[in-house]
């Protein structure tokens, strides 16, 4: 998980070279990633890991049973059997705490703009960004 956390926060100091028109970073500005990061690993370090990985086993033998009801036609049972699992995720206080980790993460990556498919970039060009 640490390894995670530390190639997430290096992925956020590179510049896309080219790309962006933000000027270099600061001192403080790092100052600040460096503590939003620590702030973040501290956060990660309240979830169990344990229990997410078994969480996690769980997830895949709940999804083998809900594609093998839904191989049988029993949609309906299907169905019952995601929304309890979901609802019991849902309650899970290590995924709640991972979201918010994960929330805690989203507000330092860069708000880069970039279009992730032609379908996506139909509202406007990528050269409209530059023309201004």
């Amino acid at each position: 998980m640490k390894k995670q956390l530390s190639a997430l926060f290096i992925l956020t100091l590179i510049p896309v070279t080219g790309l962006t028109q933000q000027p270099e970073i600061s001192q403080e500005q790092m100052q600040q990633l460096m503590q939003q990061a620590q702030q973040m690993q501290t956060c990660m370090s309240r979830v169990d890991q344990n229990a997410m990985m078994e969480m996690g086993q769980k997830a895949q033998a709940v999804e083998a049973r809900i594609k093998s009801l839904c191989q049988a036609g029993k949609r309906d049972e299907a169905l019952d059997t995601a929304i309890a699992f979901g609802r019991k995720m849902a309650d899970d206080e290590n995924i709640r705490i991972a979201r918010k980790c994960g929330e805690m993460a989203q507000k330092m990556l860069p708000d880069f703009k970039f279009p992730t498919s032609k379908a996506g970039a139909q509202n406007s060009h990528i050269c409209d960004t530059y023309a201004q």
